[in-house]
């Protein structure tokens, strides 16, 4: 089975973003700029948590404006005039496309045309009313024809803030895309407060434990910064969404969860920082506790252990000036007993990248990275009850523990059961071109494939949307029960389980973006954008749902269970063992596979974007 998706031709919007809001927009192309100018010793230690405060960003480019070349002094005044030359700057940018695919399947071809428009008018800055108190802000209306995910590679995140409560707008569904926050402080000890994307760790857009490419939240940060050490903490108030997230119910989002991180970096040698950080998330009810710098682990024991914890260690290593070798190993649910006595093979749920970034001076490359991500299966995936009395549950039960923020992934894009190799590096053959050029190798596995025959018949045996079996973090690793204690999952609890599926989905991307951004007129400013992204995606469908349940079967007063065509069974087990659930449960299993497809595709891209 092979589907060739030949051709798709569309205008999408830049990576980066050309308009003056540096302070709340984590997008901002500043922050990469910044990443380099500390690489190569230009500009003193950053703050952990992106987005920095407008005093942080006027001190990071004057800091290059004096200690840099003379290449590095002409970005760092640019960036400073397009930042701060008004309070206030209107944009535009618009975007059309078009998706035209070819697909092979065993039953014959198929040709699908998808056309997408969309386009955001909005007004943004950053204004300093004080040496102390600035604030960031970007007020946006966001207009769209189509989904993000219909005409988007896989594993790539939107770079709107703009998701629910749309109004139709003409041909467009329009949303709000807004973001500001406020801050106070100096530039090496402040707090901030709004609503905004936040970042943490070298590997921007790309983190493990709080993404970039994350969606916004309602949050208070605190960010102190010195040569020795280093200490951040962010409180967000997140979406929740139900079990089986939006695939059960159109109302499938609901409040009433947090998150709280913090983290302690120290610079442990002139070459060496090494930085400890727990994140957790909890709810309905809200934990103000969690706002002080005590650890979470015993912090959440106060009120019965029952909040979802992660511990993460990053290690960087610069052996010479411009190299950075980071290494992040973020801690989920490891079972350590077992792990003492050298047996790997069990719950080892955490997330794993190291990769090297080089920021050449004064070359054609501005930022070259490489680096190797691997997500274990289930981590970040967690369930929760209908009550704390209770160990049932369903798809449509309300998930406020999970590592999601409104649906959209806060740590890794990739699913669990995956793992990646990324190449990236960024270029300017000329003055005001950006060239960027990435690479992605990416395998993901679902899990469910490795369900034994007697807990694929508890799945099969459940109502419809009880369980997710698709391989993302909206599976479990319980079954519901009517009792007071849950049931584990076996090969899920017991069992690492990474990359052991006997199918797995392979997806290869290779591709650039280029922006060229017009000299400043009276009019204002414009960039233009293009792009091509070549991917290939081998066994496409990897990430449905393998059992989706609702077998029909009678529980009698007696104890004992019928199928429809009356035989009777004397147990639940017998019943799970019977013909007529395995076969159910092997047909199940093949239709899952006869759907998987192959697929290339190719994506074309250009855009403008005007800001006055």
């Amino acid at each position: 089975m092979k589907k060739y998706s030949a051709l798709v031709c569309g205008l999408f919007l830049c990576s980066s973003l050309a308009f003056a809001q540096a302070s709340v927009e984590i997008n901002d192309p500043f922050y990469k700029e910044a990443q380099n100018w500390e690489l190569r010793g230009l500009t003193s230690t950053l703050p952990q948590l992106r987005p920095y405060p407008v005093n942080v960003i006027k001190r990071v480019l004057n800091d290059v404006i004096e200690n840099g070349t003379e290449r590095d002094e002409k970005k760092a005044k640019e960036e400073y005039a397009r930042i701060f030359e008004k309070p206030w700057t209107p944009y535009l940018k618009a975007t059309g496309g078009a998706k035209l695919s070819l697909s092979e399947y065993d039953s014959g071809s198929e040709n699908e045309t998808t056309k997408d428009f969309h386009a955001e008018i909005g007004i943004g800055g950053d204004v300093s009313f004080h040496r102390l108190v600035s604030v960031g802000y970007k007020f946006g209306i966001y207009g769209q024809r189509s989904n993000f995910s219909d005409y988007s590679p896989l594993y790539t995140s939107m770079p709107e803030d703009s998701i629910f409560d749309p109004v139709d707008a003409g041909p467009l569904t329009a949303y709000l895309n807004w973001n500001m926050n406020l801050a106070v402080g100096t530039q090496s000890v402040y707090g901030t407060g709004g609503m905004n994307r936040l970042g943490f760790g070298p590997f921007i857009g790309d983190g493990l434990a709080l993404n970039d490419a994350g969606y916004h939240s309602a949050n208070l940060t605190f960010n102190a910064t010195t040569e020795k050490w280093s200490y951040a903490s962010a409180y967000e108030t997140i979406g929740a969404t139900r079990n089986m997230g939006r695939d059960v119910d159109s109302n499938w989002l609901s409040t009433g969860k947090y998150l709280a991180f913090h983290a302690l970096k120290w610079h442990a040698f002139e070459k060496i920082n090494v930085t400890y950080y727990e994140n957790i998330i909890f709810g309905p009810q809200n934990n103000l506790s969690y706002i002080t710098p005590a650890p979470y682990y015993a912090v959440q024991n106060i009120g019965g252990a029952s909040d979802n914890l992660q511990m993460g260690l990053l290690f960087e290593i610069k052996p010479i000036q411009g190299v950075n070798w980071a290494t992040d190993f973020f801690a989920d649910d490891i079972e350590l007993n077992e792990v003492l006595k050298l047996n790997f093979d069990t719950k080892l749920r955490f997330g794993f990248q190291t990769g090297v970034i080089y920021a050449p001076e004064d070359s054609l490359f501005s930022q070259i990275s490489v680096n190797y991500t691997a997500i274990m299966p289930y981590v970040y995936a967690h369930w929760e009850y209908e009550d704390s009395q209770s160990a049932e549950f369903d798809g449509y039960t309300w998930n406020r523990q999970n590592y999601t923020n409104s649906g959209v992934n806060i740590g890794s894009s990739l699913d669990p059961n995956s793992d990646k190799i990324s190449l990236k590096a960024r270029m300017s053959p000329l003055a005001n071109l950006t060239i960027d050029l990435f690479g992605n190798v990416i395998r993901h596995a679902n899990s469910a494939e490795d369900f034994s025959d007697d807990e694929a018949a508890e799945y099969m045996l459940a109502a419809k949307n009880t369980y997710a079996t698709n391989g993302t973090l909206y599976m479990s690793q319980m079954f519901s029960s009517s009792g007071s204690s849950g049931k584990h999952v076996d090969s899920a609890w017991e069992k690492l389980g990474f990359m052991t599926s006997d199918h797995k989905m392979y997806v290869t991307q290779l591709g650039l973006n280029a922006e060229y951004t017009f000299a400043r007129t009276r009019a204002g400013r414009f960039s233009l954008c293009a792009g091509y992204t070549f991917e290939y995606v081998k066994n496409a469908g990897v990430n449905n749902h393998v059992y989706k349940g609702g077998l029909i079967y009678t529980a009698n007063d007696d104890g004992t269970y019928s199928d429809p065509d009356g035989n009777t069974y004397s147990s639940w087990e017998a019943l799970k063992s019977s013909d007529y659930v395995q076969s159910a449960v092997k047909a199940a299993r093949e239709a899952w596979v006869a759907n998987l497809y192959d697929c290339m595709n190719h994506y074309v891209s250009v855009s403008l974007k005007y800001s006055y």
